[in-house]
C-alpha cells in the first residue's frame, strides 16, 4: 500500500499590506472583509493586525473540506461549503494568492445570494491587486441554467464517476441512478479516471450528463462541453437549483 505524505509548504516571504493594497482598501471605506487564502499563504497573523490598524475587521471561517481556517479549495463553490456565513456578513471578500481558480469559487458560492460581493485579489509575491465581480462568471451561470432545463427534459442520462481519491462518489451515483429510474428515465453510469469532453461525444444517445467528481467540472468546464452537464448536487433537486439561479 503506497503511503501519502502531506507537506505543509508555506511561502517564506512576509505577507504585508503593501501601499497598493492599502490604497485599494481605503478607497472602498470598508468595515470588514471575508478573508481567504490559498494554502501557502495562510500565515496571516501580522497581516490581520495591519487590517485592524485600518479599522477593518477580518471575518474568518473554515471551509468544510480544508485543514485550516482561511484556506480555500476550488471545490468550495457552494454557500454551505463554509462553517460560517462570512460571505454574507462582510463588506468585501479579500483573497490572498494568485490566479483566478480559487477566487472564482468565492463568486460561485454566492450564485443564490441576493447581494453578491466582489472579490479583491492580492498576490503577495507580485503585489498584484485586482477586483473581480459576478460578471466574470455570468457566461457560466447562463449555461448552467440552460443545462438544468435540458436535464429536466432529458430521458437518457449519463452519470460520470471518477476513480480519483477524494472525488469518487460511486454510491451517490448509484443512488441518483435509482432516483432517475423512478422518474422513468434511463440512467447509465460511466466510470473513468479523467473526465474529458471529447470522450463524451462518443455517446450521442446521452441527452444530459451528471458530474459526480470535482464540482468545478460542472461549473467551469461546461463551457467546453457541447452536451448539457450538471453537478450531482443539482441533479438531486434540479428544480430547486434552477430557482436559486433565477433569484
Amino acid at each position: 500500500m503506497p503511503r501519502l505524505l502531506l507537506l505543509d509548504a508555506k511561502w517564506e516571504g512576509k505577507i504585508t499590506l503593501t501601499k497598493k493594497l492599502k490604497t485599494q482598501l481605503q478607497k472602498y471605506k470598508l468595515k470588514s472583509v471575508a478573508l481567504f487564502a490559498s494554502t501557502q499563504f495562510t500565515n496571516l497573523k501580522e497581516f490581520i493586525k495591519e487590517l485592524q490598524e485600518l479599522k477593518i475587521t477580518s471575518l474568518i471561517t473554515k471551509a468544510k473540506r480544508t485543514n485550516d481556517s482561511l484556506q480555500i479549495l476550488g471545490c468550495d463553490c457552494y454557500k454551505d461549503s463554509y462553517y460560517d456565513p462570512v460571505l454574507e456578513k462582510a463588506d468585501l471578500i479579500l483573497y490572498i494568492g494568485d490566479g483566478l481558480f480559487h477566487p472564482k469559487a468565492l463568486l460561485l458560492a454566492q450564485k443564490d445570494s441576493q447581494e453578491k460581493k466582489p472579490v479583491l485579489l492580492f498576490d503577495p509575491i507580485s503585489d498584484r491587486v485586482e477586483l473581480i465581480d459576478y460578471t466574470l462568471i455570468q457566461s457560466q451561470i447562463k449555461k448552467a441554467k440552460r443545462n438544468l432545463k435540458l436535464f429536466l427534459n432529458a430521458q437518457t442520462i449519463g452519470i460520470l464517476v471518477t476513480i480519483k481519491p477524494g472525488q469518487q462518489f460511486l454510491k451517490e451515483a448509484i443512488k441518483l441512478q435509482e432516483q432517475l429510474k423512478k422518474q422513468n428515465k434511463k440512467a447509465y453510469i460511466f466510470i473513468d479516471d479523467i473526465i474529458q469532453s471529447f470522450n463524451l461525444e462518443n455517446y450521442p444517445f446521452i441527452k444530459a450528463w451528471v458530474n459526480t467528481a470535482c464540482p468545478r467540472i460542472g461549473t467551469d468546464d461546461i463551457l467546453n462541453f457541447s452536451q448539457p452537464m450538471i453537478n450531482l448536487r443539482e441533479a438531486s433537486n434540479p428544480i430547486k437549483a434552477l430557482e436559486e439561479l433565477d433569484d
